[in-house]
């Protein structure tokens, strides 16, 4: 498909001012944002609709709608990724186009990281295109430095998290967090343990049980890790705005896990978690032989007390 389009330019263009303002601190920006990246699924759809060989126009004065733009596409089998999520920026903006007011904060994060696979996935299937090498064209570079601040790979880009913090805890802070969850997940899938009804190890750590994974968190990381996990919940949920300090110490435990974690010897670490899931195994055995027992016994009893009144 040709990138050469007048409504695929006009598209990336609405998605390199979107991060502009996304790196705003405004309420204003925060509507921009919404409006652009709507504006910009919008016009690259009815971009695959005439690709599709159809009429984006449904008199001579009017194009049709996204809807419109959907059923076409659905009629021609082209496929979408993340329609449910999309329909849902469509309806924001519609709303925020029809009403005073903007959204907050999360909802300006929730609709860029929608937004942001979309075109991903859109401009590598239909087009061909490199998602992060096509933006840097439509986008000014001062911003897209601070826009991938938001997405750390590595411990040195964690720590520029918090230069990120100084304009946007809250997006520093959700993006620590999903940093931490990779990290433990790439951690635990490396150590290739064999463990039974395996969750998330993000999920296993704020149970605090971790034994069984043949890891021993010491008690005063463990205390950071759950204050972490509170303030992540309640700026998650929008319950509270998390501060520059919060997000520092956010990093900071962080980083500190990861010290901890790399220093384990992986051998050592398998050793103990086949051992300990052995002993739970025993354990469960022992239950249900005790079960049983009981069981047994409550049997008997109750033929001893039948025998007794015949």
């Amino acid at each position: 498909m040709a990138i050469e389009s007048p409504l695929f330019q006009s598209a990336m263009e609405l998605l390199g001012h979107s991060i502009s303002h996304y790196n705003g601190n405004k309420e204003l920006d925060r509507k921009l944002v919404i409006l652009h990246l709507a504006n910009a699924v919008e016009l690259i759809l009815k971009d695959l609709v005439l690709d599709a060989g159809k009429s984006i126009y449904k008199n001579p004065k009017e194009t049709i709608t996204i809807q419109g733009c959907l059923s076409a596409l659905e009629d021609a089998k082209v496929d979408l990724p993340y329609l449910n999520k999309i329909e849902l920026l469509i309806d924001e903006r519609n709303a925020l186009q029809h009403r005073f007011g903007s959204p907050n904060e999360l909802t300006a994060i929730f609709y860029m990281n929608i937004a942001k696979e979309f075109f991903k996935s859109v401009l590598r299937k239909h087009y061909g295109q490199d998602y992060d090498e096509l933006l840097s064209q439509f986008a000014d570079e001062t911003d897209l430095v601070a826009f991938r601040l938001g997405e750390p790979g590595n411990d040195k880009e964690l720590e520029k998290l918090q230069e990120l913090a100084k304009l946007h805890p809250l997006g520093a802070l959700l993006s620590a967090w999903t940093y931490f969850e990779k990290y433990l997940d790439e951690f635990i899938n490396g150590l290739d343990l064999k463990v039974r009804n395996h969750r998330p190890f993000a999920m296993v750590l704020a149970s605090g049980n971790t034994r069984h994974y043949g890891i021993d968190i010491p008690k005063e990381l463990s205390n950071k890790i759950n204050e972490m996990r509170k303030i992540r919940n309640m700026s998650a949920h929008g319950k509270a705005e998390p501060t520059f300090g919060q997000v520092k110490e956010t990093i900071d435990t962080i980083e500190s896990l990861e010290k901890y974690l790399n220093s384990l010897d992986p051998a050592e670490v398998k050793a103990r978690s086949e051992k300990e899931q052995m002993l739970q195994w025993e354990r469960m055995r022992d239950a249900d032989e005790m079960g049983e027992l009981l069981r047994m016994k409550a049997i008997a009893e109750a033929e001893a007390e039948e025998m007794k009144n015949d």
